[in-house]
């Protein structure tokens, strides 16, 4: 197998084959321990699995980043989101990638390819990973699609309605080498597989779904953030069945390059851009979500099958999502990106290195911006902020569950040492991130943000246990609902977070019903945190239930936390941010 990798990789002589024809597929949102050849006892991706047979799998593949925009950027560039520049939400519809930052899609096309992508994700989508292609479909409406949705001020399609498109698309460009970049959306949230594909129920909630974030369709989310395993469960189940859903259509893109005659020519290479938290870390923020930097967010798959490449083999050295341009790059026989951080990952596959990374490193700057290094052992991650380090043992914790810092004083210093390396060779300096920061935090389109336990992710999280849902709506409460618990000892607390870093000055309100549920707090504490330094609030919840009250002007606002420290009950329901000045 390894000598015919190299007729692919090597010097072909005089004699140029054909050039290798390139599909490039992203599930989004897909946890790599969710795919059944990754190691889920479950049946869940038939399709996957069979491209898995016909050629490598990695099992320590990650991405430099844990949501869709800075991780399909490092995808494209093979550069870190620090380095390339895309790492926090933006107005849907800006340009994002500096236009001299080289793109994947530009060298096949600067080397005679057709290129084209569709694309199901208005957050990746042309604004984003639009340059280099000769066509870009982005669920623009014509007379095929039938359902049409929202996202991220984009038009997008659904697996079905885009298979409809590229299976036609393949037929047509047979006959000429082609790039092809395929964004399915699925498995991504809310997780609502039609009943065929909803074949994992257990006992738990079997006659609940899920299709979006409030009350009525996100009920289970609701119920998960209270503590309800059978909840959990019951959304790890549905996440199993979308996954199942967009299978079928990865096999049917494969059954269509099969039967074109295009296989022994064309290479297939599937991954996504992060995976799901789906409350593997209860008491940390984002429970649900994919806001941190824990493994169930960045452990995504890496399947490729194609000429050379040797079949159903596992490939087990650690690498990331920079390294996926560069392999491709290689297999094609084209030049590399300029300045690509990433390495070709073939002497891994060729067996000729252990490993092309001895650390591989993550980053995020939403909510909290945190970085993580890594080795085939240990892990570390620093939120840059607060200069907290987690520390994990990941032979004998792989759930990371069991922070070690300080514990291994060796391990620590030389993950620290390297991670801070990483980052003085990528970041830009403090001044010109904060400047970047502050553009996009004083967006007009962001200058008033509301946060409550129905906006996605984990916006707010509650902790301690012993939380409470309150969902009469005449009870006063924001969109319907809110929580409660308890006063007591303060163990107990409720977080609220926007996304982007809140630069500059902010009015800070709060709303908040009257569940009957016995007395309530009249010296609630909020506690704002903020660049440096905290501001306090004490709030009485017997007065002005059913409006927006305010805590305060507050300067550079990471967070609000309320703790159940009172003399009654305290109410968890909405926060609003207003941005009053610089």
């Amino acid at each position: 197998m390894v000598g015919m990798l190299s007729l692919v990789v090597g010097n072909l002589g005089a004699q140029q084959p054909p050039k290798l024809n390139v599909i490039l597929i992203s599930l989004d949102q897909l946890r790599a321990d969710q795919v059944h050849c990754l190691g889920n006892p479950r049946l869940t991706s038939p399709n996957l699995d069979r491209l898995a047979e016909q050629g490598v799998r990695f099992s320590h593949f990650y991405s430099v980043a844990p949501w869709t925009a800075p991780s399909y950027s490092s995808l494209m560039t093979s550069l870190y989101p620090s380095r390339h520049g895309v790492t926090l939400m933006w107005r849907p519809g800006d340009p994002l990638l500096p236009s001299n930052v080289p793109v994947l899609a530009e060298i096949f096309k600067a080397q005679g390819y057709h290129t084209a992508a569709f694309v199901n994700n208005g957050v990746a989508g042309k604004a984003l990973t639009g340059r280099g292609f000769d066509e870009y479909d982005q669920g623009q409406p014509n007379g095929q699609v039938k359902d049409i949705t929202q996202r991220g001020g984009e038009a997008y399609n659904l697996a079905p309605e885009t298979t409809e498109k590229l299976l036609p698309w393949l037929e047509q460009h047979r006959t000429e080498p082609f790039f092809l970049f395929v964004l399915f959306l699925e498995p991504h949230s809310p997780y609502n597989p039609p009943p065929e594909d909803d074949i994992f129920k257990t006992d738990a909630y079997p006659n609940e779904t899920n299709t979006g974030y409030d009350l009525k369709k996100g009920h289970l989310f609701r119920l998960a953030m209270l503590g309800d395993q059978q909840a959990v469960q019951r959304l790890y189940d549905l996440y199993d069945g979308k996954i199942h859903f967009v299978d079928r259509y990865v096999g049917e893109l494969m059954d269509q390059v099969k039967k074109l005659g295009l296989g022994d020519n064309t290479l297939i290479v599937l991954t996504s851009d992060h995976g799901e938290l789906l409350y593997s870390h209860p008491d940390d923020f984002l429970t649900f979500d994919h806001r941190s930097l824990y493994d169930p967010v960045v452990h995504i798959p890496l399947i490729m099958a194609g000429p050379g490449l040797p079949k159903g083999q596992l490939v087990e050295g650690l690498a990331s999502n920079v390294d996926t341009a560069p392999t491709i790059l290689h297999l094609a026989g084209l030049p590399p990106l300029p300045d690509a951080e990433g390495h070709s990952l073939i002497p891994l596959i060729q067996g000729n290195v252990k490993s092309e990374n001895k650390y591989v490193y993550a980053e995020e700057d939403v909510m909290a911006p945190l970085r993580s290094v890594r080795t085939e052992r240990y892990k570390l991650i620093e939120n840059i902020w607060t200069g907290k380090i987690q520390l994990f043992d990941l032979q004998h914790d792989p759930g990371e569950l069991q922070d070690i810092s300080g514990h291994e004083p060796a391990v620590q210093a030389d993950l620290l040492k390297h991670l801070q390396e990483w980052m003085l060779n990528n970041h830009a300096s403090v001044p010109e991130r904060m400047a970047q920061w502050k553009r996009y935090a004083q967006d007009p389109w962001v200058k008033e943000i509301v946060v409550d336990d129905q906006t996605i992710g984990g916006h707010m999280l509650i902790t301690g246990g012993g939380w409470h849902s309150d969902e009469t709506p005449t009870g006063g409460n924001y969109e319907g609902g809110c929580l409660w618990t308890q006063g007591g000892d303060g163990s107990r607390t409720a977080v609220w977070r926007t996304d982007n870093p809140s630069m500059g000055s902010y009015k800070i309100y709060i709303y908040y019903g009257h569940p009957s549920v016995g007395s309530l707090a009249s010296n609630a504490r909020f506690t704002i945190g903020m660049d440096g330094n905290t501001g306090t609030a004490n709030v009485d919840f017997n007065h002005g239930a059913g409006d927006w009250n305010l805590l305060g002007t507050f300067r550079n606002p990471r967070y609000v936390q309320l703790s159940n420290a009172a003399n009654g009950v305290v109410i968890a329901d909405a926060v609003k941010f207003v941005r009053v000045g610089e």
